[in-house]
C-alpha cells in the first residue's frame, strides 16, 4: 500500500487531568505504575468508544467490536509522547541510562510524575481494611518549569486515516482541526488509559499549538506500511521482538498483554488474509467475546515479546560498491495498535 492512500495528521493534545497510562498488575505490590508515554492501542480504545457512542443511542458490546474493528482498518496511531511545548520526551537507552528527552528518568520523574495513595474502608470498624493500601501513579496535567512557572503538559504524535475511508457507512475526512464523520470530530477530546473514576485520562485537541518535529521519527513518517528504522537510533514505539540477522540491540525486551471485554487482535485477525510481516498471533480459547455479559477485563491478549520504546537496535554495516562500510536500514510497518514489525526480509528463517 503505497503513501497516496494515507493522509496524516500531527496532533497535540492537552491534559485536562492527569493521565495513568497502566501495565499489567503486579503480584504483591501496591503501586500500580504508569508508563511515561501513550501507546497506540489506547488512542484506537479511546477513539473507537468515542466513534461508537456517537454514531450508536445504546451501544453494545457487538457494536464496540465492529467498529473496532474498522477504526483498525482505517486509521493507524503513533505513540504519543510528553512535550513541555518546547521538547518532546521521547525515551532512549544511553550508556548513562535511560532518558528521556536530554534529561534523565530520575529528572523526568520529578518533573512530569505523581502519585496518589488510597486504602479500602471496612463498613464495621470504619478503619482501613488489610492489605488494601493502593497507590497510583500517573502523568500530572501540570508541571513547573526551569523558572518556577506553571505550565500545561501536553501529549504530541501523528495519525493516520486512509482516504476515502468509511466507518459504518459514513465518511471520514481529515479537515483543519480534527478527523471528522460528518461534523462530528472523533478527536477533539478524549478519554485516555485508566482510573477514569478518579477523573484520569481527559485529553482536548490544541488546535492552536503548533509544535512540528519533522525531524525525528514518527513525524517524517509519511506512509505507516512502509517504515524505515536506521540503525543507532532509538525506536519510538514497540517492536516485535525477533531473531534479526546481524543485530546487536540496547535497551530492553519487554511483554505485552492486555485485559478487555475481547482481544483486538482476533478482530484483526479475522480477515483472514494472507500476512506479509512477522505477527504474533493472540487468542483467548473459551471466551464468546461478542456477549454482553463479558466482565471487564477478563479477556487477557495472549503476551508477546517486543522491544521497548527507547531501544537502539545496532545493525552491523555492510559494504557498498565501493568497498566501503555503511550503515543498513530496516523496513517495518506501522501496525494498529502502534507497534511496528520487521519486513519479512528481515527475518531470519
Amino acid at each position: 500500500m503505497n503513501e497516496d492512500k494515507w493522509e496524516k495528521i500531527d496532533v497535540v493534545f492537552k491534559l485536562k487531568s492527569p493521565l495513568h497510562i497502566g501495565y499489567m498488575p503486579f503480584k504483591e505490590s501496591v503501586v500500580s505504575p504508569t508508563r511515561y508515554y501513550v501507546p497506540g492501542r489506547n488512542l484506537w480504545g479511546a477513539i473507537t468508544k468515542r466513534i461508537t457512542e456517537h454514531l450508536c443511542k445504546v451501544p453494545k458490546a457487538d457494536d464496540y467490536q465492529k467498529i473496532g474493528k474498522q477504526v483498525m482498518e482505517n486509521f493507524r496511531f503513533s505513540y504519543f509522547y510528553l512535550c513541555d511545548g518546547k521538547t518532546i520526551y521521547l525515551p532512549r537507552y544511553t550508556d548513562n541510562g535511560l532518558k528521556y528527552g536530554n534529561i534523565t528518568k530520575a529528572e523526568f520523574e520529578h518533573r512530569f510524575i505523581g502519585s496518589i495513595v488510597s486504602t479500602g474502608i471496612d463498613d464495621e470498624t470504619r478503619t482501613a481494611k488489610n492489605k488494601s493500601l493502593y497507590e497510583i501513579e500517573f502523568i500530572n496535567n501540570r508541571f513547573r518549569d526551569e523558572n518556577g512557572d506553571i505550565k500545561p503538559v501536553m501529549i504530541v504524535g501523528c495519525i493516520w486515516i486512509k482516504k476515502n475511508a468509511k466507518i459504518e457507512q459514513r465518511d471520514l475526512e481529515k479537515k483543519l482541526g480534527g478527523i471528522f464523520i460528518g461534523g462530528f470530530n472523533t478527536i477533539s477530546e478524549l478519554i485516555l488509559g485508566g482510573e477514569s473514576k478518579y477523573g484520569f485520562g481527559h485529553v482536548l485537541l490544541d488546535q492552536n499549538k503548533e509544535i512540528r518535529f519533522s525531524d525525528i521519527p514518527p513525524f517524517k513518517w509519511n506512509n505507516p506500511e512502509e517504515i524505515e528504522i536506521n540503525s543507532e537510533r532509538p525506536i519510538v514505539a514497540h517492536l516485535k521482538y525477533i531473531k534479526i540477522k546481524d543485530i546487536k540491540f540496547e535497551g530492553e525486551v519487554e511483554l505485552l498483554t492486555g485485559r478487555g471485554y475481547y482481544d483486538p487482535n482476533e478482530l484483526k485477525d479475522s480477515n483472514n488474509e494472507k500476512q506479509k510481516f512477522c505477527m504474533g498471533n493472540s487468542s483467548s480459547k473459551g471466551k464468546n467475546n461478542s456477549k454482553d455479559n463479558v466482565n471487564p477485563g477478563e479477556v487477557i491478549s495472549r503476551p508477546i515479546y517486543y522491544f521497548s520504546p527507547g531501544t537502539v537496535l545496532k545493525k552491523l554495516k555492510e559494504e557498498n560498491g565501493t568497498g566501503e562500510k555503511q550503515e543498513k536500514s530496516m523496513i517495518c510497518k506501522l501496525n494498529w495498535d502502534g507497534c511496528i514489525e520487521l519486513n519479512l526480509q528481515e527475518c531470519e528463517a
